[in-house]
């Protein structure tokens, strides 16, 4: 198999096209930007969600050009700068952009399309997609550095493990004072984790369809949600898009506690617009809109609860969150000693009923208990397992049969459970069950020496006992 260094790639084709760049091609003709402000114009009319400062824009862009406003300017970026400050004063929007793109830059997209994108996206993943520090405080507070809300689709898996990581903190500080935005899928996830009922988060009107798309939390994300966790976001003047509607929501929601300075002030979606190949454009063609506000954070940022130069906030974040974290922790401990102890109870319960030979009629009680501390995050599949063998080692297997058979319901896929189930079939002499618990974790783990033995174990009872009885005969 062939090995490619793509960075190696990516640096040569670098190299070859500065190498045949020519400097004639960073001169504007008269005719060229007549083209470009005719089409950005364009693209403004029709994409830009408000249509008439799209065309307030255009107009504006015509009248310049026919003046001759742009006859001195001759390099790109200058161009670029120049429409970006004159626009700017007309939409106030900070997403609507003109960007500049050398030559080194567009020409190895156009060369070769696919291999440009395959290097953009793995650049992005060398940047761990925008997390860039998850770490645990003195004082059991959890931190999270993310610099960006790459798509969804990219970050699910990075995003649980540092949600997993995090999730035992006593107060958790996200910060986003490097963050520049990104995508709302993903904000919505990590929303998501800080409530445990449906809550509408934000909605977006799209100009193009004339429509609305409603973000509500998702009912799973993969985690024990954390409803009641202590919640720090960071903020600086560079927080920007993506970064300022979850710092925003978390704000409306009275979720979160914002510390840091007002944030740079961009609330509308939209899209990158090629114009030639050498220039582009954002535009946002969606407005967001808080159902909580009926407005957004655009052209105003997003407003600290708590304002502090940026020297100075991790320190004061830190401060504020060693005292929440603390009540919550106390705050914790006290249900999951209820919760516990309710859980204790009920396994008592049906364990004395098993002793006087009495149905138990509470296992669907137990369930429920298990269930609701499982989703809470406070027992797991090992939990229960041990709880189990407890109760074979008490010389009370129908109980541990019970739990053993609860794991296998709700962790199917786990070799071990049925491992574990097999083991209670073999101690209640229920052999056949045994035989089919263990097929099932062989099945699951196909390298499980323990499986294996026990099927041959318990296959010989069988065969003896058939046997016996034919002796008897």
């Amino acid at each position: 198999m062939t090995s490619y260094n793509l960075t190696l790639i990516f640096s040569i084709f670098l190299w070859a096209i500065q190498v045949t760049a020519q400097p004639a091609g960073n001169i504007l003709t008269a005719q060229a930007k007549q083209i470009i402000t005719e089409k950005i114009g364009r693209l403004l009319e029709v994409n830009y969600i408000d249509k008439e400062v799209g065309k307030t824009c255009a107009d504006y862009l015509s009248k310049q050009q026919e003046n001759g406003h742009y006859e001195q300017i001759s390099h790109p970026r200058e161009f670029a700068k120049q429409l970006n400050e004159e626009l700017f004063k007309i939409h106030n929007d900070r997403h609507i952009r003109v960007q500049f793109i050398p030559p080194e830059g567009r020409d190895i997209e156009l060369q070769n399309p696919d291999l440009f994108f395959l290097l953009r996206t793995y650049e992005r993943k060398k940047e761990n997609y925008g997390f860039r520090e998850v770490k645990i405080f003195a004082g059991n507070i959890g931190y999270l550095d993310l610099r960006l809300f790459e798509p969804i689709e990219l970050v699910r898996e990075k995003a649980l493990q540092a949600m997993h990581f995090l999730e035992d903190a006593d107060a958790l500080i996200i910060d986003l004072r490097k963050n520049s935005g990104g995508n709302p899928a993903t904000v919505q996830f990590l929303c998501s984790w800080f409530f445990d009922q449906p809550v509408h988060l934000n909605t977006i009107h799209w100009r193009r369809g004339d429509y609305n798309e409603e973000f509500w939390t998702l009912d799973s994300i993969g985690l024990p949600k954390k409803p009641e966790l202590p919640l720090l976001i960071l903020t600086s003047s560079k927080t920007f898009s993506a970064a300022e509607e979850f710092a925003y929501t978390m704000q409306v929601q009275r979720r979160a506690t914002l510390i840091g300075e007002i944030t740079a002030g961009g609330a509308n979606p939209g899209y990158r617009f090629s114009i030639n190949d050498q220039f582009s454009i954002f535009i946002p063609t969606g407005r967001s809109t808080n159902p909580v506000t009926g407005t957004n954070w655009e052209g105003v940022g997003v407003k600290p609860d708590i304002a502090v130069s940026p020297a100075n906030v991790l320190d004061i974040a830190l401060e504020r969150a060693l005292l929440t974290g603390r009540l919550y922790r106390e705050k914790q401990d006290d249900q999951r000693v209820g919760n516990f102890m309710e859980l204790s109870n009920k396994l008592k319960e049906i364990s004395a009923s098993i002793k006087k030979s009495q149905p138990a009629d509470s296992v669907s009680d137990l369930e429920t208990i298990l269930d609701y501390q499982m989703r809470k995050g406070m027992i797991n599949e090992w939990v229960v397992n041990n709880l189990a063998y407890r109760y074979m080692s008490d010389n009370n297997p129908q109980l541990a049969l019970v739990l053993f058979k609860y794991n296998t319901t709700r962790f199917p896929s786990s070799a071990n459970a049925w491992d574990s189930l097999g083991e209670v079939y073999d101690e209640l002499g229920q052999w056949e069950s045994g035989i089919e618990a263990y097929q099932k974790a062989l099945l699951l783990d196909p390298g499980s020496q323990n499986a294996r033995m026990m099927l041959d174990k318990l296959k010989g009872k069988i065969g003896e006992s058939k046997e016996n009885r034919q002796d008897l005969k």
